[in-house]
């Protein structure tokens, strides 16, 4: 078959211009509000019975100015999980008058009993976002903010620990302060760079990071551009010298309100006995 008379240039340049149209809507208007939920299982040694089966999902980059459809589906898939914890790594609002967005959202994470711990990312410091209002704005929504600090997954409980650091994009992390003794330690950082960056004290069962967006504009399985603070990482599974790591996609867009082969990402990560 002379497929000449159908390669001319005029045919070309539509063929082209449809493809970049389409590639448009896909990348402004159907990626950014198509959740993504990735389920994983992390086996440990030593994971007492009572954590077997415990499920963490990690919300990150969300940079909400308004509830949409992300944000739907993100409490959706929590009430179908039903986590005992849900942990916010940093980037949820740039705008302290975004604050009773971020508000709402969390009495919603919270209305199934999970605990909801979250950090700061380099928005929150660079929106000026002052860490004070910002805990008690948390508080009021179920919610705690922690920083450079370690906190139990239930009060009283000795099970299972939570180390949450300050950004080191936009923050000045303190050194991680040694392992709490609990039986089952979880790191949680912004940027994921600061996880080869800190001196080791220790390591933990589970590490958890965001920052990057996965790219947020991909191509062929590659990410041209990432933000600083990012280091070696984009998205996925990573063994580190402080334990493994997960660096999520995130649920938002920055700068750019597009995302394309790089869709919202919502982890959910169960503990298993080894």
């Amino acid at each position: 078959m002379d497929l000449r008379p159908y390669l001319t240039r005029r045919n070309l340049l539509r063929g082209l211009g449809a493809a970049s149209l389409l590639t448009a809507v896909d990348a402004l208007a159907i990626e950014p509000r198509w959740l993504a939920v990735s389920e994983h299982e992390l086996a440990l040694d030593g994971l007492p019975h009572a954590l077997d089966g415990f499920t963490i999902v990690q919300i990150t980059d969300a940079h909400l100015s308004s509830l949409g459809a992300v944000e739907s589906a993100i409490v959706d898939a929590v009430a179908r999980v039903d986590p005992q914890l849900v942990v916010l790594t940093g980037d949820l609002i740039d705008d302290l008058a975004h604050g009773p967005v971020l508000e709402e959202l969390c009495a919603e994470l919270a209305r199934g009993g999970a605990r909801v711990l979250a950090t700061l990312g380099n928005w929150e410091h660079w929106g000026n976002i002052e860490p004070s209002r910002l805990a008690k704005l948390y508080a009021r929504s179920g919610a705690t903010l922690v920083i450079d600090a370690w906190e139990p997954w239930q009060p009283g409980d000795g099970g299972l620990a939570i180390y949450a650091t300050d950004d080191s994009t936009g923050g000045s992390p303190r050194p991680l302060q040694p392992g709490s003794g609990a039986p089952v330690e979880l790191l949680l950082t912004h940027s994921p760079a600061l996880v080869d960056e800190a001196a080791p004290a220790g390591r933990f069962d589970l590490c958890l990071a965001g920052h990057t967006h996965g790219g947020q504009i991909t191509a062929a399985g590659l990410a041209p551009v990432l933000p600083p603070g990012s280091g070696r990482f984009v998205a996925g599974w990573y063994e580190t010298a402080l334990g493994p790591l997960y660096v999520s996609r995130g649920t938002g867009t920055s700068v750019v309100p597009a995302r394309l082969c790089c869709r919202p990402e919502l982890p959910v990560i169960r503990l298993r006995r080894a």
